[in-house]
């Protein structure tokens, strides 16, 4: 049954619209009768009538002000209104404002008001119809995204049991064959491209490259990374190989936005437990992109190590402070640069090399006497952007810039906050009150007014690091304090400090600190 509304302030019009049918015979019940527009629109809050038949003139509030009220609470019903022939002006209004249809008050039947009745049941059904269709298909999405969650945290936490993934994907591991998965990954932040591609180029670009596969899976999908699950069957169907594959990816990138992915792949994988650990050991060699590009890898070729070769960094410091005091600097530069080398090729993670120079650093200062404030203030902020160095070119020039300030110091001369120029002094101000939200190098140079190009190379010159340096500096700190202090899920963590991402803010964050958010929140408690 569908609920009636009635509306009019004459008694009697109300009577003969009850009494002058069969209403139940025709599927509709009336619930409630109001004599004005404001007691009907409190009636219709409470009963959410299907359809509202009322007067256009009524005292305290009209036909049409009820009609906007009803609208604006959002209740969802049927308009019929009733009106005189000198009321042609308030039909019409009535109608733009989505009413059904209109009945002359001195002339309504028994024949025209079952007619009305009989349009407007079939309206009904018809919206019942689309709503539990568009139920349906939102309760179908609700599951896919459940679903995609499911893959998506089984893979990225190596505590989520494959039973649970099984239960909420309706998945079967004896449905998988032997498979391979690609991973395609995206530095972003070492780029400094600006505008970043849309996600939707992006998301078509893989289409593309993935149009003959039918069967495979896309676990995670971002502007940062993405991660293909491939049965071996369907690489075979076409006569592909894996490195093959890899390779048109990179191609599509490279014509479509002229970048270079790193991708990462490995076939063969018998089962998701093997699968989850090949992923993991995929952000590992990730942070290899620290030494240059990676571009298209089978992960079974490559490892990572996370010893630094040589000597302790305590050893390499005295072994630098045995040398004469003109050819310090040199040595100490050479001596790094050649540390560098060795790990690079012996693949070496960027956190522990990163760890090993800033203690490498501090031994040096603690161990180096009648070192100035302005000197080991500039050591100071240069250990900071170590920590935060992206590549080793950034690690090797700020070591230099420390090294320097520490073996051959210029006199009065310091990185400091009174002696930035307005320009820099307002970049950074700017920075530090929005490193929450999405910036970049574009969007700091427009909030000053200058170039890209012009703010990079002053910034550079008078703080010793880029902006993009600065930008996740202070984001790590802030992060590393929030871990700490509170109990945030790691993502939430990420999002309030700028990274819409959690993998890569958990890789750079690996980075800085030389271990995981999760590993850092454990040692800090």
């Amino acid at each position: 049954m569908y609920q009636v509304l009635i509306v009019d302030d004459e008694p009697i019009v109300k009577i003969a619209l009850r009494s002058m049918i069969d209403w139940n015979a025709l599927g509709f019940h009336i619930c409630a009768t109001a004599s004005d527009g404001e007691e009907a629109l409190d009636m219709a809050c409470r009963f959410q009538p299907d359809l509202i038949i009322c007067d256009l003139k009524m005292p305290v509030m009209d036909g049409i002000e009820l009609i906007r009220e009803v609208q604006k609470k959002e209740i969802s019903c049927e308009f019929l209104v009733i009106s005189n022939y000198e009321d042609f002006d308030y039909v019409r209004t009535a109608l733009v404002l989505g009413a059904a249809d209109y009945i002359l008050k001195v002339s309504i039947s028994p024949e025209e008001l079952t007619a009305q009745l009989q349009k407007l049941r079939k309206k009904l059904e018809q919206k019942a119809a689309e709503d539990e269709k568009n139920f349906s298909s939102s309760q179908e999405l609700v599951r896919h995204q459940e679903r995609h969650a499911a893959w998506r945290e089984f893979f990225t936490d190596r505590h989520y049991k494959l039973e649970t993934l099984c239960s909420v994907t309706n998945f079967s591991p004896k449905e998988l064959e032997s498979f391979a998965l690609c991973q395609i990954s995206f530095d972003w932040y070492t780029q400094n491209l600006e505008p970043l591609p849309s996600i939707d180029l992006i998301q078509s670009t893989l289409k593309n490259a993935l149009e003959h596969f039918d069967r495979r899976r896309i676990i995670l999908f971002s502007t940062s990374n993405t991660l293909l699950l491939i049965p071996e069957s369907e690489l075979l169907l076409h006569q592909s190989t894996l490195a093959g594959l890899a390779a048109r990816i990179a191609q599509l990138f490279q014509y479509y936005m002229s970048l270079s992915p790193a991708i990462l792949y490995q076939n063969g994988i018998p089962d998701l437990l093997k699968a989850r650990r090949i992923y993991h050991n995929f952000q590992d060699l990730l942070e290899l992109s620290f030494y240059g590009p990676l571009g298209q890898v089978e992960a079974c070729s490559l490892s990572v190590s996370s010893a630094v070769p040589d000597l302790s960094y305590k050893v390499l410091a005295a072994e630098i402070l045995s040398i004469s005091d003109i050819s310090r600097l040199e040595y100490a530069s050479q001596r790094f640069h050649r540390l560098l080398d060795t790990c690079q090729e012996q693949h070496v993670l960027p956190s522990r090399i990163i760890q090993y120079c800033v203690r490498l650093l501090g031994e040096l200062e603690y161990h180096t006497e009648d070192i100035s404030s302005v000197s080991h203030d500039q050591i100071a902020d240069s250990a900071e952007f170590m920590r935060n160095s992206l590549t080793r070119e950034e690690l090797e020039k700020n070591l230099t810039n420390a090294l320097t300030a520490l073996f051959a110091p210029e006199p009065g001369v310091k990185h400091s906050s009174e002696n930035y120029s307005p320009e820099v002094t307002q970049a950074l101000a700017y920075i530090k009150n929005n490193y929450q939200h999405k910036i970049s190098l574009a969007s700091v140079s427009e909030h000053i007014g200058l170039s890209s190009g012009y703010l990079c190379r002053i910034f550079k010159e008078e703080t010793g690091g880029s902006i993009n340096a600065c930008i996740n500096n202070l984001r790590m700190t802030k992060a590393g304090k929030l871990l700490k202090d509170s109990n945030s899920y790691i993502k939430e963590v990420a999002i309030s400090v700028g990274f819409e991402d959690q993998l890569y803010f958990s890789r750079l964050f690996k980075r800085y600190y030389g271990m995981t958010p999760s590993e850092y929140r454990a040692s800090e408690q």
